[in-house]
């Protein structure tokens, strides 16, 4: 286009008939390669203002997907704030709930040493339960029992090994010797 730009400039002697246009012949062919190149530029066109939508719709789909990352990063970060209380409330509660259990295995162990037979055997079978729900297990049980008229019973249904027994010796001297520490 430059090119023909400045040779059209330069070319002064142009002569114009009814029908004609009379021009040199450099500038002939430069007005040639001018329309020769236009054509070309209007049958990349279809495919530029393809492409232009392309690129432009996938600008939007980029935007669109930058602003769906961003809320799924705030929300990440909410739920990551969220588990951690609830970490921290679940070890809240799991502690509370060691605390009561202990509290459970110390007055099972007074009902078992001061209880009247009925009281024992009722403690007894609670203590069973506990321990087939796993809220117990064989070191409780036996730290719960040494030494009270229900040992024996209690060891074998825990399967207790008969050295963990308290002797009878110790049994005599004191019930309190066999207290369970909180």
């Amino acid at each position: 286009m430059n090119e023909f730009e400045e040779k059209m400039k330069t070319t002064k002697n142009t002569l114009i008939d009814k029908e004609y246009v009379k021009v040199r012949k450099d500038t002939f062919d430069s007005m040639q390669n001018v329309i020769k190149e236009t054509k070309k530029v209007m049958e990349f066109q279809p495919k530029m203002e393809k492409l232009f939508n392309e690129v432009n719709t996938f600008s939007k789909s980029h935007q669109t997907l930058e602003k769906e990352n961003n809320n799924l990063q705030r929300e990440v970060k909410a739920l990551t704030t969220r588990n951690q209380n609830l970490i921290k409330e679940n070890n809240h509660f799991k502690d509370y709930l060691k605390a009561i259990l202990e509290a459970i295995k110390h007055f099972f162990r007074e009902l078992l040493q001061i209880g009247n037979e009925p009281t024992k055997e009722a403690t007894t079978s609670e203590i069973k339960d506990y321990f087939d729900n796993n809220d117990f297990d064989m070191n409780d049980v036996v730290k719960i029992s040494r030494g009270t008229t229900k040992e024996d019973e209690l060891f074998e249904y825990v399967k207790a090994p008969s050295y963990l027994k308290s002797s009878k010796k110790s049994n005599e001297k004191g019930k309190d010797d066999y207290e369970i520490s909180m």
